[in-house]
């Protein structure tokens, strides 16, 4: 690897940190769209940056980097013998879901089954037809198959992951509903629609 490779690498690293700390800010103090797109935005920037400096290899290491990160942000607290810290207004939210389930057992262990149902097994399917779809796409364009394999297995992780926070992150479980609905219409017609 070159110089300039090395540093766009280093650069693609301190992205995806600077995203996972966007994310954890959000999670920290709720009510903050800025960050939780600014985080995406820097965890993909990462993702690309990594993958020109040095392909699937530097997709992987800018991946493993993240993770590590993330490893720290939940473990550094917890080695000091600290929660995680918790806003306020989550300890509110946290009574009043706890208050509901309490008013209606049934309705909320349902709610909880469905809510695990679309962010588990359903987002999964969505990431696996949008990854289907990828690799058709590269197929067109030529790209070997262990290449085009390879990406899109990638892909699918990395779509599950994605899907399934966006699904959590909608309160609303109809809301919720709806868009995993959206989501697999669309997984269907990528990967099913010719090119």
């Amino acid at each position: 690897m070159t110089a300039f490779e090395w540093s766009l690498l280093a650069s693609a690293g301190a992205a995806s940190l600077g995203g996972l700390y966007a994310l954890y800010a959000a999670w920290r103090e709720p009510g903050r769209p800025f960050h939780v797109l600014a985080g995406w935005g820097l965890l993909l920037a990462g993702l690309g940056a990594g993958l020109i400096a040095n392909g699937d290899r530097g997709l992987a290491q800018v991946c493993v980097i993240a993770m590590a990160g993330a490893c720290a942000f939940f473990a550094v607290p917890m080695m000091r013998g600290i929660a995680p810290p918790v806003s306020a207004q989550r300890v509110r939210e946290g009574a009043a879901d706890a208050s509901a389930a309490r008013r209606s057992p049934l309705l909320a262990a349902l709610s909880g089954v469905w809510t695990f149902l679309l962010s588990g097994p359903v987002a999964g399917i969505i990431a696996l037809l949008a990854s289907a779809g990828l690799f058709k796409a590269l197929r067109a364009a030529s790209v070997s198959i262990a290449t085009a394999g390879a990406s899109a297995i990638i892909a699918a992780v990395m779509l599950w992951a994605l899907v399934s926070t966006l699904l959590l992150i909608e309160p609303r479980a109809g809301r919720r509903s709806l868009y995993a609905g959206a989501g697999l219409v669309l997984g269907f017609a990528v990967a099913f629609i010719p090119v």
